[in-house]
């Protein structure tokens, strides 16, 4: 019998001889999958190709793109080891025939404005994550974050700066400060963003009150 891909993916992560996520329990590795397709709703009207922006383990992407065939994606992670990773999983998980693993920096990518959905899962603080997606998403598309804590203000104001909208800001029940953040790019990036490596983190945009 064939196995389901997502628990194909999941035996890659705890298998892996590199920490990927904190914990690789049964209900740990359950709960990143909730978590990732879970934003599916606020996806269902999109269209792609998707980037994962900080793939990582392949979260939120891998679980995204399994339960979305139409989409055809890159996994971008600026670290050779997890690329290894990522692309074990594309190979194992089916997802070779329109996924593809890029050992880039977000900065540096060169598919700028080639995607209709950029995610990314605790990346950096929400504006500077802001930073590092939407110079890769064409207008009209979207980018998605996973992210803890923040400031809807400075959120707002990083999204205008980039030439973006935040449409809406979704906590994510059971947990007292975790939230999915949708924002449309409404119009081209300006062309200093993003700036050289390094430089979102150490100079966000906006910066958080308190």
């Amino acid at each position: 019998m064939k196995r389901d891909p997502l628990d194909v993916f999941l035996d890659l992560i705890a298998t892996a001889p590199q920490r990927l996520v904190a914990s690789t329990t049964p209900e740990a590795l359950a709960e990143h999958v909730a978590d990732a397709q879970g934003a599916l709703p606020l996806l269902a009207d999109e269209t792609g190709p998707l980037v994962d922006v900080g793939s990582g383990a392949g979260l939120p992407g891998v679980p995204i793109l399994l339960a979305r065939p139409d989409l055809a994606g890159t996994l971008l992670d600026s670290r050779a080891k997890r690329c290894d990773h990522l692309r074990q999983v594309v190979e194992a998980t089916g997802l070779a025939d329109r996924v593809r693993v890029c050992n880039d920096r977000a900065e540096e990518h060169a598919d700028r404005d080639a995607y209709g959905i950029a995610v990314a899962r605790a990346l950096a603080p929400p504006p500077v994550a802001l930073e590092l997606c939407l110079p890769l998403v064409r207008p009209g598309g979207v980018c998605l974050l996973h992210t803890g804590a923040l400031d809807p203000t400075a959120l707002a104001q990083a999204a205008s700066a980039l030439a973006a909208t935040v449409e809406r800001i979704e906590p994510v029940p059971g947990f007292d400060a975790r939230n999915r953040v949708l924002v449309r790019k409404t119009g081209p990036t300006p062309a200093e963003f993003p700036r050289r490596v390094g430089a979102a983190a150490r100079d966000p945009i906006v910066r958080p009150r308190g």
